[in-house]
C-alpha cells in the first residue's frame, strides 16, 4: 500500500535573470546583516556574481561580509570558522554562492552558527534536534549538479572520512536559480558536475525510499541530463540548454530529500573522502560502469523490480526497454557509455582523478564502513563485501592487468 511522506519548504526562483529579483523579493529572510559564503577559488569574484550580490543587498539596506574560504568537497573546519565569522559580526541570515560545495557549507555553518561546539562532532553526537533552527539561508547555484539548493541534505569531509547529513534546518528559506549564472562553468566541469545530477536521478529512481513525486522528478532529470549536457558542453552559451541542466540538477536535488541515493554514492565518498581535492562527481563517473554493471546482475537475480527499473531509465535516456546482448547488452549501460562518450568523460582514469590502485583496500575498506548509511541500506540489491571489491577492481582494471604481468 502506498505510503510516503513529502515536504519541500524551499521556495525556488527559477529561470534566466531571475537574480536580479535579490533587491525586490519579499522572501529574503528579514535581517540587515547577511555573511557571504564563497568558494576559495575566486570565480564567483571574478565572474562579478559577488559583486552583484552584495549591491542587490545593499539596494535593499542589506550591510554584507564575506568568507571566501569555502574549498572543494568542503570541511569541516571551513564550516567551523565561516559559523563563528557570522555569530561575531551578528548576521541575520546567510548567503551562499556557488556550487555544492559552498551551498553544503552554507547549510552547515547556518546551523554551527547557532552554538559553539565544532560542527561535526555536534552533528555526530545529536546535538542538533529536529527541531532546532539555523540561520536562514539563501542559495544561489552558479553549477548544475548537486542540487543541493532544493533538499534537506549537506555533504561535509573530516579527512580521511565524508559523511551526508540530513536536518531539516538545511532547507534554504530561499534558492534563486538562474541559469544565466552557469554560462561560464568551463566544458569539462559542466560535463562532472552534470553527471552527478544524473546519478542523483538514477539513484534516487531506484532507491527502495523512492515515492512517486521522486520518480517522476528522476526520470525527467535523467531524461533531460542525457538530452542536454552534450549540447551545454559543447556550446556553453547556450541559455537553452544551460536551464534544461539547472532544472535537472535541482530536479534530481529535490528527490534526495524525498528518497535517497544508494551505495554508487556510499562508495565514491572513499574516493573524494580520501583525496578531498578531487571532484565528486569524477568519482561517481569512474565507478559507474562496474557499478551499474554489477546492480544489473544483481537486479536481475534478486530484485525484478530493480530491473524493470534499470530498463525504466533506459526509455528515459532514449534506449530500448528490452536488454538485446546482440547489440551491446543491457541498454542502460549502452545509454550510459554513449553519454560519458558524448561528454568526453569516457576515457577519465583513475589516476588522472588521483586515484590509486595501491589504495584498493582502504577504498573498500571505507566502503565498507558505510554500510549502516541510508546508501547502503536503500539500496534494493544485496551489496556484500565481495560486490564492492569487485566494483573498485573494476574501476582500476587497467592499472591491475599491468601489475598482474
Amino acid at each position: 500500500m502506498l505510503s510516503f511522506d513529502f515536504r519541500m519548504p524551499t521556495t525556488l526562483l527559477f529561470g534566466p535573470g531571475r537574480l536580479a529579483e535579490l533587491e525586490t523579493t519579499p522572501l529574503l529572510p528579514a535581517g540587515k546583516k547577511a555573511l557571504i559564503l564563497i568558494g576559495q577559488s575566486g570565480n564567483i569574484l571574478r565572474q562579478g556574481y559577488l559583486g552583484r550580490v552584495q549591491g542587490l543587498l545593499s539596494a535593499r539596506g542589506v550591510k554584507s561580509a564575506v568568507f571566501d574560504g569555502v574549498r572543494a568537497n568542503p570541511r569541516v573546519e571551513d564550516v567551523d570558522a565561516a559559523a563563528k565569522q557570522a555569530r561575531n559580526m551578528g548576521a541575520d541570515f546567510l548567503v551562499a554562492i556557488g556550487g555544492g560545495s559552498v551551498i553544503d557549507s552554507g547549510k552547515c555553518a547556518s546551523l554551527a552558527a547557532t552554538g559553539e561546539a565544532p560542527f561535526w562532532e555536534a552533528m555526530s553526537a545529536g546535538v542538533y534536534g529536529p527541531n532546532v533552527k539555523g540561520l536562514p539561508l539563501v542559495a544561489i547555484s552558479t553549477t548544475s549538479g548537486t542540487g543541493t539548493e532544493a533538499n534537506g541534505v549537506a555533504v561535509q569531509c573530516c579527512p580521511p572520512g565524508k559523511r551526508g547529513f540530513v536536518h531539516p534546518a538545511f532547507y534554504p528559506s530561499l534558492s534563486i536559480i538562474d541559469p544565466q549564472l552557469t554560462v561560464s562553468v568551463p566544458p569539462r566541469m559542466t560535463a562532472i558536475t552534470g553527471m552527478d545530477a544524473f546519478f542523483h536521478a538514477v539513484e534516487c529512481f531506484l532507491s527502495t525510499a523512492r515515492q512517486p513525486m521522486s520518480d517522476m522528478l528522476c526520470l525527467d532529470a535523467a531524461h533531460l541530463v542525457t538530452r542536454f549536457l552534450p549540447q551545454a558542453v559543447e556550446h556553453g552559451d547556450d541559455i537553452s540548454a544551460r536551464t534544461a541542466l539547472a532544472w535537472a540538477s535541482t530536479a534530481a536535488g529535490m528527490s534526495l530529500s524525498l528518497s535517497s541515493p544508494i551505495s554508487q554514492h556510499g562508495m565514491e565518498y572513499s574516493f573524494s573522502g580520501s583525496n578531498p581535492d578531487s571532484q565528486h562527481g569524477a568519482g561517481l563517473v569512474l565507478l559507474s560502469r562496474p557499478y551499474f554493471a554489477r546492480f544489473i546482475a544483481l537486479a536481475q537475480k534478486h530484485n525484478e523490480d530493480a530491473a524493470d527499473r534499470m530498463l525504466n531509465l533506459a526509455v528515459a535516456m532514449g534506449f530500448g526497454a528490452e536488454e538485446d546482448e546482440e547489440d551491446g547488452g543491457h541498454p542502460f549501460m549502452q545509454g550510459l557509455q554513449a553519454l560519458l562518450e558524448a561528454v568526453g568523460l569516457a576515457d577519465m582514469t583513475p589516476g588522472e582523478m588521483g586515484f590509486d590502485a595501491a589504495h584498493l583496500d582502504d577504498y573498500v575498506a571505507a566502503a565498507m564502513q558505510l554500510t549502516g548509511s541510508r546508501q547502503f541500506l536503500n539500496t534494493p540489491v544485496p551489496m556484500a563485501e565481495t560486490d564492492v571489491r569487485a566494483i573498485f577492481e573494476g574501476v582500476f582494471e587497467d592499472e591491475l592487468n599491468k601489475l598482474r604481468k
